[in-house]
């Protein structure tokens, strides 16, 4: 079957998709062209990534810093300051964009009525975001973005119906897509194990250590043998043990999932077909309640 968000979810990431501030990636060659910086931060990278405004989920997953390179410096600025500087400097500075790999861009194929994007903000053949801009498009424009980059980029909505089986507390969330940015596979299976107890849980960004502190908690235990029962938790590691991935075994070989921590990362029910071929180069590492064990 095939997911797709609803209407109250697209209007949610039309609000926290493109963040409050506008950052602009730049190396030092690009400060050879000359800026007035005046009305903007400009701070070294360095400081960047520590610093803790900008480390914030909506900024992370909304500029995608992973894929970010060759950058030495961010403006900070206000969301209208890009409208108040010439013409010639916000096509360098917006082309600047799409040679960092900065999220927010994307092919002008993505847009099915061009004409509603600023010239100034298509670049060879790319769209770039900021707030301002992302602001004065129509709503209809803005839901046919976001739906046209859930699929051609992040998830081709492929899952299984739910089963008669599923408890009740997962029956929200199977299938479906997020309203913000964070919530990642971790949370999901916190969320789970408490039987939906904490319902908070499935909306946090978990990180490793807090995730098997949490399994310990639980009660949950390695487990050695092939066979999965309802409420096992699979979990896959790197050479170095690092979790990449985690996921709630829901019985007949089907599993609640969260592959990312972005609003384009749906909560899902995922054959084991589906999820162990996803990560098949990665070692397997199983759980399961210790009362359960024997």
């Amino acid at each position: 079957m095939i997911i797709k968000p609803g209407k109250k979810v697209l209007l949610s990431w039309m609000d926290c998709y493109v963040p409050e501030k506008d950052l602009f990636f730049l190396s030092k060659e690009h400060l050879d062209y000359e800026f007035d910086f005046t009305d903007v931060l400009l701070m070294p990278k360095e400081e960047f990534y520590n610093h803790s405004t900008y480390r914030q989920v909506n900024y992370v997953n909304g500029y995608e810093y992973w894929n970010i390179k060759n950058v030495d410096y961010v403006i900070i600025a206000h969301k209208e300051w890009i409208e108040t500087i010439p013409e010639d400097k916000k096509r360098f500075l917006l082309n600047a964009q799409v040679q960092s790999g900065r999220g927010l861009v994307f092919p002008v194929t993505f847009v099915h009525d061009l004409e509603e994007i600023p010239a100034s903000y298509v670049i060879d053949g790319d769209v770039i975001l900021q707030r301002y801009m992302w602001e004065k498009l129509n709503k209809s424009c803005k839901e046919q973005i976001l739906t046209t980059l859930v699929y051609e980029w992040w998830d081709k909505g492929e899952c299984e119906k739910p089963p008669e089986s599923l408890p009740d507390f997962l029956k929200p969330y199977a299938n479906s897509f997020a309203s913000s940015q964070g919530a990642n596979c971790l949370a999901a299976v916190l969320f789970a194990i408490s039987k939906g107890k904490q319902d908070w849980f499935i909306y946090e960004w978990v990180h490793q250590k807090t995730f098997l502190e949490k399994l310990k908690q639980y009660q949950y235990e390695e487990l050695l043998t092939h066979e999965l029962h309802q409420g096992d938790v699979v979990v896959w590691t790197d050479e170095n043990g690092i979790i990449q991935h985690a996921a709630y075994h829901l019985g007949e070989e089907l599993y609640f999932n969260k592959d990312g921590q972005t609003i384009f990362n749906p909560w899902k029910i995922l054959s084991k077909e589906q999820l162990y071929k996803e990560w098949e180069h990665l070692t397997i590492v199983k759980y399961r309640p210790c009362n359960e064990l024997f």
